[in-house]
């Protein structure tokens, strides 16, 4: 069988949100179709916008040790963490600079862990559901400009305010909570072309699933796209194939599908 390297994002694709316990749960029939996808010597791997401590959590749920990180910006390779690229640092210190000298909060992630670094407790009051999974480190003498290695910020600003800031055009952003957004890298797709490039395999091989808009960049430069069921209608619009929900099997429909399984 034709070798193929599959890319898959995490949330809404390999997991399910439980709404009773709000965890994450891996359908059997994804679980199943992984394995056979190993079996049958394809490449499995992992895209996601998480940071890597964070998407390492998913790592046992699916028995994934291939991983793009950070939106692209981290590569994880048999369990080895290869690479972690920090955001661009002078657009990212002027973005914390501009942001914290308007009285919002700001917090910037510094380490590969649930740290979050930040001037005042301004951020950590405007989002007290945070302290669930955040650790706030509130140092009055932090300095964003010395700061080299940002990996992701979060600010205090809601959907409506956005059009009043507009230095966040100058970087990549997504919202994920109506009270604030994330400063954060978007393109998976880098960190797929250089994981084929560590392993010396050719990109017509690769093939992406997603469900939300920050596989939209993802999607628009892959040779094959596979959005859920449950995707986006952007996404849908822009894959190669729609198959079923992720909670409908969708991943083990679509590579029965094609014939990969």
């Amino acid at each position: 069988m034709h070798k193929k390297y599959f890319f898959f994002d995490i949330d809404g694709t390999l997991t399910v949100n439980d709404p009773v316990t709000h965890k994450s749960t891996v359908p059997a029939s994804t679980k199943r179709t992984l394995e056979k996808l190993r079996e049958n010597g394809h490449f499995v791997s992992i895209a996601t916008g998480r940071a890597h401590w964070m998407a390492m959590e998913v790592v046992d749920l699916v028995n994934i040790d291939n991983l793009v990180t950070d939106g692209g910006n981290g590569i994880v390779l048999n369990g080895e963490l290869v690479e972690l690229l920090p955001l661009d640092h002078a657009r990212a210190a002027a973005i914390c600079n501009q942001i914290h000298a308007m009285g919002r909060g700001v917090g910037v992630a510094l380490h590969d862990d649930n740290r979050l670094h930040c001037k005042n407790d301004r951020f950590a009051k405007d989002n007290p559901a945070f302290a669930s999974f955040i650790n706030y480190i509130i140092d009055e003498n932090l300095d964003f400009d010395k700061e080299k290695n940002i990996y992701k910020i979060f600010l205090s600003i809601t959907e409506d305010e956005e059009k009043d800031f507009p230095i966040l055009t100058t970087m990549p952003h997504m919202r994920y909570h109506p009270n604030n957004l994330m400063i954060e890298p978007s393109d998976k797709y880098s960190g797929i072309e250089r994981v084929m490039n560590y392993l010396g395999a050719p990109m017509e091989d690769v093939v992406v699933f997603g469900d939300g808009w920050n596989d939209v960049d993802m999607f628009s430069k892959a040779p094959l796209s596979i959005a859920m069921g449950n995707a986006v209608d952007k996404l849908q619009e822009m894959a190669d194939f729609v198959t079923k929900p992720v909670d409908k099997d969708g991943i083990e429909y679509a590579c029965r599908h094609f014939g990969w399984i």
